[in-house]
């Protein structure tokens, strides 16, 4: 008489194909890690892109300027200024950006990058309609001519507006309310303003996602850019070793992202000072006069040195610190005072 034999798995053999699925996964993660990330980066992209053309798309209405809210908002209709305030106070990041959301030419969406890690979200409390922070937005039965709502928040440290106030805003707990826009651009002052407009260039560098803080190491004719040592700065102040910004497209020692240009088009780079951005500094010698651009240094235009050789929160763009060369930051303060212009930028 026959006996009936059961097919299974002996130990042996099950040990054998789990060793086999996890050597399988062990594999395979990493390379749907950087599938992840590649995707994340083009998605990235299309939103700098997208950014771009918004910009372009302003312009083209406007005399080919990009949105400058000291410009849009002269008769004081959305923040109203003190006697004798210049009013580009109002041009801050947030500002800025917020009058091409409120013009409806770009999203709070594509303001969020899909790499971004540090305090950012897609900001859900913009207001269209007599936005509070504006003026005669908290007035009963008044309604508010605003051209934007002042209270999109760039940056975590940014204060907002209210009833066309700056300095407090009156939604509630604004202040642990995480960042909104997750890239930095050229800040409009002085020599850089009028590359603050649609130029047509393909070398001019108007938007990118934000960077850490670099400084020379080395002369200015042949020294190259290092991250800055900030020792594990808090939040908000110069970080170069430690920012975030590193790990968003780089692997935390270098860092890599999209950059967008003003003839709009987008290209992704593994440095700050890609080859394809060059400046010539006109006071080195000839063989080191013309040399790729840091684009978050504010370099002396002649002699390539950083202004910022020893970083504070605070940067200078008036007097010998104005210059032409590439500079993206965001920012969340403009101050000027007796002729001096500077802004206060967010690090993390």
């Amino acid at each position: 008489m026959k006996t009936m034999r059961k097919n299974a798995f002996t130990l042996i053999e099950l040990l054998v194909v789990i060793a086999i699925i996890a050597l399988l996964i062990g594999i395979l993660l990493p390379a749907l890690g950087k599938a992840r990330q590649r995707a994340n980066q083009l998605k990235d992209a299309t939103q700098v892109r997208s950014m771009m053309q918004g910009l372009v798309i302003f312009a083209g209405n406007n005399r080919d300027y990009y949105p400058l809210p000291s410009r849009v908002d002269k008769n004081d209709k959305t923040i109203e200024l003190a006697d004798g305030v210049n009013s580009q106070v109002k041009n801050t990041t947030g500002n800025i950006f917020s009058i091409l959301i409120a013009q409806g030419v770009i999203e709070t969406g594509i303001c969020f990058s899909p790499v971004e890690l540090g305090l950012y979200e897609e900001y859900d409390q913009y207001e269209f309609d007599t936005p509070s922070g504006a003026v005669d937005g908290n007035n009963t039965g008044s309604v508010s001519e605003a051209l934007w709502d002042p209270n999109f928040k760039a940056t975590p440290f940014d204060t907002g507006a209210d009833n066309g106030t700056l300095g407090s805003s009156s939604i509630d707990d604004y202040q642990n309310i995480p960042g909104g826009f997750s890239y930095a651009h050229t800040p409009p002052f002085a020599f850089r303003r009028p590359t603050w407009q649609n130029t047509f260039d393909s070398l001019e560098a108007s938007l990118a996602n934000r960077g850490p803080v670099y400084t020379l190491e080395g002369g200015a004719d042949e020294g190259t850019w290092e991250l800055f040592e900030d020792n594990d700065a808090p939040e908000g102040q110069p970080r170069g070793v430690n920012s975030i910004t590193l790990a968003m497209n780089g692997n935390r020692t270098e860092w890599a992202g999209n950059i967008g240009f003003n003839d709009a088009h987008v290209d992704f780079f593994n440095a700050p000072d890609p080859e394809q951005i060059v400046w010539t500094f006109t006071d080195l010698d000839n063989e080191s006069k013309t040399q790729p651009d840091n684009i978050f240094a504010n370099e002396d235009d002649q002699m390539r040195t950083p202004f910022n050789a020893n970083p504070s929160q605070e940067v200078t763009l008036s007097g010998d610190e104005n210059n032409r060369n590439a500079y993206l930051t965001q920012y969340y303060e403009v101050n000027i005072s007796g002729g001096d212009t500077s802004i206060t930028p967010y690090y993390d």
